[in-house]
């Protein structure tokens, strides 16, 4: 758990890919479970008022990856003094207003107390090489109708000795104890969980140890990018912050979650004023 730092009190690990590397060849070698968060500001936002999801967050998931640019942004703002006069509080907002506009110019700014961004979408193949690496056998849980077969497909066919040794539909959402058996089964060391948050923390949470595997990551709507459901924003959105305007303008119903962003940067705004 080191390394981590707080954002309106959730835990992210302040970790690069490498070191991420390093701490997945710990999780395969020690005796307990473990789960991946890949974390965003709906995350952050949603926790505030989901006890059951911040205490999986901040006390059993043995890795919060920044999942967003907002994340980033949020570390390095938090970081930044408390503000104790007048005039300290108007440099600090007028500091709040430009940093925000100004990510998608500049998004390695921001990137001085959490060192990257590591999105679901781009971990599951980091994930899935390490797990070829080390003969490690995965379980895809998730997504509609044949969704989590085409992700297998899709992953098994581009990693060379990634092996996948079942899959099975999220929506509908199956019995607990029956897809707890079925994974089970496959004796499968990792399961990659897209059920959507946060009802995919909470389930790793209560039942990663009983499907007897090591390591559980929820992936969200990750499945639906690999398989090709959806396409995902292009390479210099991604780099830039912009990934969510993409999805906002593929998926305008989106709007509600997308107000996350503004509602972290206000609570952390005012966090730092008072």
């Amino acid at each position: 758990m080191s390394n981590r730092v707080k954002i309106l009190n959730i835990s992210i690990d302040a970790v690069t890919s490498e070191e991420v590397l390093a701490k997945l060849a710990g999780f395969v070698e020690d005796d307990n479970k473990h789960i991946i968060s890949t974390v965003n500001t709906e995350f952050i936002i949603n926790a505030q008022k989901d006890e059951k999801f911040r205490e999986v967050l901040n006390e059993k998931s043995s890795l919060n990856l920044a999942d967003s640019f907002g994340v980033i942004w949020a570390s390095w703002f938090e970081n930044l003094p408390k503000p104790k006069s007048i005039l300290g509080k108007i440099t600090i907002c007028f500091t709040w207003l430009f940093s925000l506009i100004s990510i998608p110019l500049w998004p390695n700014l921001y990137k001085k107390v959490v060192p990257e961004k590591i999105s679901g979408s781009d971990f599951i193949w980091t994930l899935s090489k390490f797990a070829a690496k080390n003969h490690l056998k995965a379980f895809l849980f998730g997504g509609g109708t044949t969704i989590a077969e085409r992700t297998a497909l899709k992953l098994q066919a581009d990693i060379d000795g990634f092996r996948v040794v079942g899959v099975a539909e999220g929506h509908p959402l199956p019995d607990t104890a029956e897809i707890i058996a079925a994974i089970k089964k496959t004796n499968a060391d990792i399961l990659y969980l897209a059920i959507g948050s946060p009802t995919q923390e909470k389930w790793l949470a209560e039942n990663l140890e009983k499907t007897g595997c090591k390591i559980g990551i929820g992936l969200g709507g990750t499945f639906d990018f690999i398989s090709g459901t959806k396409k995902r924003a292009p390479l210099w959105m991604q780099k830039s912050g912009l990934e969510w305007f993409y999805r906002l303008t593929q998926e305008p119903s989106r709007i509600k979650r997308q107000l996350a962003l503004p509602n972290l940067a206000w609570q952390i705004l005012i966090k730092k004023l008072y």
